[in-house]
């Protein structure tokens, strides 16, 4: 991926991603601390107690300003302000970031998941310079699959994914979605 920063904020019709901000903490712990919410996610059970998301976001936020900022992003309501989730690039190869999208319980259903996923993949596609954004999903997680094809990724099947202990069902956005790059 070319270095670049990500220039925010990013915005949807409804949404606004931004950075991290310190009223987030209690929200995003929250979110991370709830088994329901975070059981098809990839953070460790540290990142998951209240000391560790505490500790994340604030290494998040603290990173904002480094040489090596983390690509991770509140989303709030453009109107009311209100926090609805978060997302994040990591990048994979010099072609292609990972995706990762959440959404609070409380703005489950109200379609903000596709638009994040949208949103933030044609950003690093058309803004970034990506070719590719890849969406590996557990197995079992029918809703994340939904998410991805109404985003626009394609389907492509179960891969191996560096970085994961299972194997995943990979969906790519991208320039070109018949050739995706192999981990």
């Amino acid at each position: 991926m070319p270095k670049r920063r990500v220039s925010l904020p990013i915005l949807s019709e409804r949404l606004r991603i931004r950075q991290f901000e310190w009223q987030d903490v209690d929200v995003f712990v929250d979110f991370m601390t709830d088994h329901e919410s975070t059981k098809y996610l990839t953070f460790d059970d540290e990142q998951k107690s209240r000391k560790g998301a505490k500790e994340l976001i604030k290494a998040t936020i603290n990173a904002y300003d480094s040489d090596s900022p983390m690509m991770a992003f509140a989303v709030e309501d453009r109107i009311s302000s209100e926090f609805v989730g978060f997302c994040g690039l990591t990048p994979r190869t010099d072609d292609a970031v990972e995706i990762m999208y959440a959404v609070i319980a409380s703005a489950r259903g109200k379609g903000y998941a596709v638009e994040i996923a949208t949103t933030l993949a044609q950003h690093a596609v058309n803004q970034l310079g990506c070719k590719y954004v890849t969406a590996p999903i557990s197995r079992e997680h029918e809703i994340s699959k939904a998410v991805a094809l109404k985003a626009g990724f394609k389907d492509c099947g179960f891969h191996r994914v560096a970085g994961y202990t299972e194997t995943v069902h990979l969906f790519v956005f991208g320039q070109s979605n018949s050739q995706f790059p192999k981990s």
